[in-house]
C-alpha cells in the first residue's frame, strides 16, 4: 500500500509521533508526499502546535490547491508561521477568486500587507474581486479568462490565446469570449470549435450568442441554480451595462452547491448561525456558542407546552392514562411537519416550487391528500394501540372506546395542522424575504408539540365532558 492510500488516522498517529519525538524532518517528507484533499485531512485533525511546526518546516505546496477551503484560523497559523513574504508567494499562485477568499480569511492589516506585495496587474484583478460580497456571484468569479475583440480574426485569436495560456494568464475556462469596443459581451465560442474554423474569419461571423448570464451582486446560490437548469459549465458575470466581468466556472459552481446544501443542513438541524470550516477543528466553545441560541429558543417555546398542559391538569389527574399517550402523539406530528418541510425547502431550494397561487394549491391539495393516505394506515393503528392499552388498564369497553376515540381523533387533528404549517412556514419566510431553511426540524417539531397538546386536551375535555 502506497503512502498516498494509508488511512488518515495512521498517517495523523505517524505524523504526531515524528513531531513528539523530535523527527520533524520525517513528518515533513511523509506529509509532503500527501495530496491535497488528504493533506487538508490531516491538518485539521493536528492541534495547533504540530500544525505549526508542519507549516514552519513544510513547502505547503499540497495545500495550496486547498487554501481556499481551510477553517480561517487555519489560514492565519499559515500566515502567522509564513510570514506575509512567503504567504503573498502563495497566494500568487491561486486563482483570482481563490486568492480573495484566502485574502478574506485574514486579519486586516495582515490583508493589507500582502496585497501590497503583490504585482500591480494581479492586485487590480483581487480587488476588483474583493468589492463584491463573499455570498455574491462577484465574490466567486474567475476574471482571468480569454476575452478578445469581435474584429480579431480566428488566426490572430489562436496565436494570442497560445502565447497567454502558456505563461498562465488564463484560470480554468472551456470559451472563448468576444466582446465589442465597449467591452460589452457579443458571446462565446468554444475551443475546439476555433480551431476548426478559417483563420481569416472574424469572431463576430461565428460567435455563440449567450443566453443566460448573471450580474456580479446575485447571490452566489442563483449562479448555481442556473448553471443546473441549463446543463452549463460556465456562466459570464456582467454588469448593469451588459459588459463582461468574469465567468463563474463549474469548480465554483460546485463548491456552492455544497457549501449552500451545507449550511441549509445546518440551519434545518436547528443551527441559526452555521459552522464555517470543519467540526474537526472547530472548538468546543465555539461549537456549543452556535447550538446553544436554538436550544435556548425551543426551551422557551417548549413553556406553551408546558403552560397548555397545565391548563389541562385536572382532565390529566381525572384520566391519568391520556398523558401516556401525549408523547406518541407528539413525535408524530413533529415527525410528520418536518417530513413536509424538507419536502417543501427541497423544492424552494432547486426552484421547482414557485411562490405562486397555483403552486401554493397544488401543495396543499398534495399535502391533505397524502396525510389522508397516511392517515389511513396510521389512524387503524393509533385505535388499536389505544383500546388495547386502556382496555387492559381498566378492563372497561366504554372507557377503552373513548380513550381509543380521542388518541385517534387527536392524531388526524395533529397530523393534519402539523403538516399544513410545516409545509407552509418555508413558503412564508420566503415571502417575508428570510432564509426558508430556518424553519428548521427542532422549530416545526416544537409547533407541532404545541397544536397536538391543544387539540389532545381539548378533544379529551368534550368527550369525557371535563
Amino acid at each position: 500500500m502506497s503512502i498516498i492510500d494509508r488511512d488518515v488516522e495512521s498517517i495523523v498517529n505517524t505524523i504526531t509521533d515524528y513531531i513528539d519525538r523530535n523527527r520533524l524532518e520525517e513528518a515533513v517528507k511523509l506529509f509532503d508526499s500527501l495530496d491535497p484533499p488528504k493533506a487538508m485531512d490531516i491538518v485539521i485533525r493536528l492541534n495547533s502546535d504540530e500544525r505549526r511546526k508542519l507549516f514552519a518546516s513544510s513547502s505547503l505546496n499540497n495545500l495550496v490547491d486547498v487554501l481556499a477551503r481551510l477553517p480561517d484560523e487555519f489560514v492565519y497559523e499559515i500566515a502567522s508561521v509564513k510570514g506575509v513574504d512567503d504567504m503573498a508567494k502563495i497566494i500568487i499562485r491561486l486563482p483570482i477568486d481563490e486568492t480573495a477568499d484566502v485574502l478574506l480569511k485574514l486579519p486586516s492589516k495582515m490583508r493589507i500587507e500582502i496585497l501590497r506585495l503583490l504585482p500591480s496587474e494581479l492586485l487590480s484583478d483581487v480587488l476588483k474581486v474583493m468589492k463584491f460580497p463573499p455570498e455574491s456571484v462577484g465574490g466567486i468569479m474567475t476574471t482571468q479568462i480569454p476575452i478578445f475583440d469581435k474584429s480579431t480574426s480566428v488566426g490572430e485569436t489562436i496565436d494570442l490565446y497560445i502565447q497567454k495560456n502558456r505563461l498562465g494568464l488564463y484560470d480554468r475556462h472551456s470559451y472563448i469570449y468576444v466582446i465589442d469596443g465597449e467591452r460589452k459581451l457579443i458571446g462565446r465560442i468554444d475551443i475546439k470549435t476555433l480551431l476548426t474554423k478559417p483563420r481569416e474569419a472574424r469572431l463576430d461571423t461565428i460567435v455563440e450568442k449567450i443566453d443566460m448570464y448573471v450580474d456580479p451582486f446575485s447571490d452566489r446560490e442563483e449562479a448555481a441554480k442556473i448553471a443546473i437548469a441549463y446543463d452549463l459549465i460556465e456562466i459570464p458575470v456582467v454588469d448593469m451595462d451588459g459588459r463582461l466581468l468574469g465567468i463563474v466556472t463549474l469548480d465554483d459552481i460546485l463548491d456552492v452547491v455544497v457549501s449552500e446544501h451545507t449550511e441549509d443542513l445546518l440551519k434545518y438541524g436547528g443551527l441559526i448561525e452555521t459552522i464555517k470550516g470543519s467540526y474537526i477543528a472547530i472548538s468546543p466553545i465555539k461549537l456549543a456558542i452556535k447550538r446553544a441560541p436554538m436550544l435556548i429558543y425551543l426551551y422557551l417555546m417548549n413553556i406553551i407546552t408546558g403552560g397548555i398542559t397545565a391548563v389541562y391538569e385536572d382532565v390529566i389527574q381525572r384520566i391519568a392514562l391520556l398523558a401516556a399517550f401525549l408523547p406518541m402523539l407528539a413525535d408524530n406530528s413533529g415527525n410528520i411537519g418536518s417530513q413536509a418541510t424538507a419536502l417543501i425547502l427541497r423544492g424552494l431550494i432547486t426552484g421547482e416550487i414557485k411562490l405562486s397561487r397555483s403552486d401554493l394549491a397544488k401543495i396543499l391539495l398534495k399535502e391533505f391528500i397524502t396525510v389522508g393516505i397516511m392517515l389511513m394506515f396510521l389512524a387503524p393503528l393509533s385505535f388499536i394501540i389505544g383500546f388495547s392499552i386502556s382496555y387492559i388498564t381498566k378492563w372497561s369497553l366504554e372507557y377503552a372506546i373513548a380513550v381509543a376515540s380521542i388518541v385517534t381523533i387527536a392524531l388526524i387533528a395533529s397530523c393534519y395542522v402539523s403538516d399544513i404549517i410545516g409545509s407552509l412556514l418555508p413558503i412564508l419566510l420566503v415571502k417575508m424575504k428570510v432564509d426558508p431553511a430556518v424553519a428548521s426540524a427542532p422549530v416545526v417539531t416544537s409547533i407541532g408539540d404545541i397544536i397536538t397538546v391543544l387539540v389532545y386536551f381539548t378533544i379529551a375535555s368534550l368527550i369525557f365532558r371535563l
